[in-house]
């Protein structure tokens, strides 16, 4: 199944929820939002959130400076 995240295509073997992807790539949940489709999703939602085919994700991240 393809998922595009972050404007790259990627190759999921099987279902995975938000919950997941953010695990398995070690992004500390805290300091990201998740923008599924199109639409900013909560955070309680992110393990309930299977991605499917042709699903776009962005990830965007937090930081600061000075």
């Amino acid at each position: 199944m393809k998922v595009r995240i972050n404007g790259e295509d990627l190759d999921f073997s099987s279902l995975v929820s938000i919950a997941e992807f953010i695990i398995q790539r070690k992004i500390r949940p805290e300091t990201v939002v998740v923008e599924h489709n199109g639409v900013i999703l909560d955070r309680d939602k992110w393990e309930s959130t299977m991605l499917k085919e042709n699903d776009a994700l962005e990830v965007l991240s937090f930081f600061g400076g000075g």
